[in-house]
């Protein structure tokens, strides 16, 4: 968990555009903001699965309609008639990035990606100061980059220099050392997530801040996508009022539909040898957090129930695992946020009865099972009159951990399962991997690097987790860091109150290709 340096926010804070210039204030009030649907296409299956259909609950009850419902994937449109960004688009970004960014990322930028960062470099090599640019200005911007007018200075002269930064440049020669790169983005990352030219535009920006260390920069451009259009990319809803617990059920409902597509959408992309099969997800809301009071054990069966129907929905066949008694002798047991997991599970309401809504999941295409290579089910054909046992297409793991105690470690037997799955999606929600006091040093020294490249071998594809002033305070909410599917950018949001008691925001501060630091949080966020 984050723990930030202590301190307050006003309870009253005004939310103001970045831009705050006539011409981009003219153009923003032209613009709506828009959320766009998030539709998934296609399913991880296996060859055992295509001759048992399980009725579609979306056929069969009315969706989930309400202002919580999560987004979910959006088709392709052509809004630019051919060009990168449409007009208005591309002269809010350059009105914005001109008049509120010049100085922490345009001159950068000019210093950081041309030549004239090298050429600067070369000549103040022996007298400093003697050549500098000292202002940028955008006029225009593609596909491939940004266009600059540079201002230089040298020798008590000022000229012109036209510059040319592509949007996946990296620091030229003399500049590496000042501004280390970062890795480019996955093409597959830019053309699924961000299909949208202006969210193309601005996840490709975020990078270039992040190398010239324009932090603050990347949650304005989350901003300015959402505003100009695009598909919402990191978006959080309003008034989830996460510090009231027990938490409303559309809040619930809220998180519950954006794990269940991420989990879809990550098991589609396993299928289709995008994506690796071992994936993580960590969902921390209050009711969700066990280090917490709020602590809900409902909360987290609903979400695994929800995330399992979705799955089963496309006709794939899901184990939903629990990790069983653990220990040598009298010293077993299970983990505390575990104790009774697996027959409450057992025992919920799927509406999987006769004559209701997922009448034949459970059993079919939703089972249960424990932590281990014995728990993996592959297709073996039945003889006589025995039916074929079903492979399993997915599995569930619900919070896997170590315990302190000797023959403790869950690794071994969640290692053992990942590799009888073979390339089968992997989800563990909410895991704790890490190594616990042990004794004959079993989960302290030996093996424990292969422990860590395990655990870290997991890929998220969800994660929401707040962040709290203080390490030992879990109120007020300070903000959160999300991940909102296996190909979206990490963003983190600072939590706002309106004024007059308006209401609460998530504002996007921070966005960027890697779970941010702790350190660069509080570098962005505004006290």
């Amino acid at each position: 968990m984050i723990s930030p340096v202590a301190y307050r926010i006003s309870a009253t804070v005004t939310v103001k555009s970045p831009a705050t210039s006539w011409a981009s204030t003219s153009l923003l009030l032209s613009l709506l903001l828009e959320c766009f649907a998030f539709n998934l296409v296609g399913a991880f299956r296996s060859p055992s699965s295509v001759a048992h259909i399980v009725r579609s609950s979306v056929a069969k009850k009315h969706d989930f309609v309400c202002r919580w419902s999560s987004p979910t994937p959006a088709e392709v449109e052509d809004t630019t008639g051919g060009s990168y960004l449409d007009e208005k688009q591309l002269e809010f970004c350059k009105a914005y990035l001109n008049e509120h960014h010049k100085t922490d990322v345009l001159l950068p930028f000019t210093h950081s990606f041309s030549e004239l960062g090298t050429k600067s470099v070369k000549k103040n090599m022996w007298i400093g100061g003697s050549y500098s640019i000292v202002d940028a200005e955008v006029t225009d911007i593609t596909s491939a980059a940004i266009h600059i007018e540079a201002t230089v200075e040298e020798g008590g002269t000022s000229k012109k220099e036209q510059v040319v930064v592509p949007l996946d440049s990296d620091p030229v020669s003399g500049m590496a050392r000042t501004y280390p790169t970062l890795p480019q983005i996955d093409p597959l990352k830019l053309n699924h997530a961000s299909k949208k030219p202006i969210d193309n535009f601005c996840r490709r920006m975020s990078r270039l801040c992040n190398i010239v260390k324009a932090y603050k920069a990347t949650g304005k451009l989350i901003q300015m996508g959402v505003q100009l259009g695009g598909d919402g990319v990191g978006k959080l809803h309003d008034d989830m009022y996460l510090n009231q617990v027990p938490h409303n059920r559309y809040v619930r409902q809220y998180f519950y539909d954006m794990a269940s597509n991420a989990a879809l959408e990550a098991a589609t992309l396993c299928s289709k040898k995008q994506f690796p099969n071992r994936m993580k997800m960590t969902v921390m809301f209050p009711e969700m957090n066990p280090q917490m009071d709020s602590y809900r054990i409902g909360t987290l069966l609903e979400l695994s129930r929800s995330m399992a129907i979705k799955l089963a929905e496309q006709n794939l066949r899901v184990r939903v695992c629990v990790q069983g008694s653990m220990g040598v002798g009298i010293f077993t047991g299970v983990p505390k946020q575990l104790n009774g997991v697996h027959t409450l599970l057992q025992r919920m309401d799927w509406q999987s009865g006769p004559g209701e809504e997922n009448e034949g999941m459970v059993g079919d295409f939703v089972n249960f099972g424990f932590v281990g290579k014995e728990h993996v089910v592959n297709f073996n054909r039945g003889e006589g009159d025995t039916p074929d046992t079903q492979k399993d297409d997915v599995f569930i793991i619900i919070c896997p951990q170590n315990m302190v105690g000797l023959e403790s470690s869950i690794i071994k037997a969640l290692s053992e399962m990942v590799d009888a799955a073979g390339d089968r999606p992997v989800i563990i929600l909410n895991p704790d991997l890490t190594d616990k006091t042990s004794s004959e040093g079993q989960q302290s020294v030996r093996g424990r690097q292969q422990r860590l490249d395990f655990a870290n071998s997991f890929e998220t594809i969800y994660q929401f987790q707040n962040i709290y002033v203080s390490g030992t305070s879990y109120f007020p909410i300070l903000g959160s860091v999300v991940k909102l599917g296996p190909l979206e950018p990490w963003v983190a949001h600072q939590r706002r109150d309106l004024v007059n008691d308006g209401g609460e925001v998530y504002l996007p501060m921070y966005s960027s290709e890697t779970q941010p630091e702790s350190e660069v949080l509080m570098a962005t966020f505004e006290k």
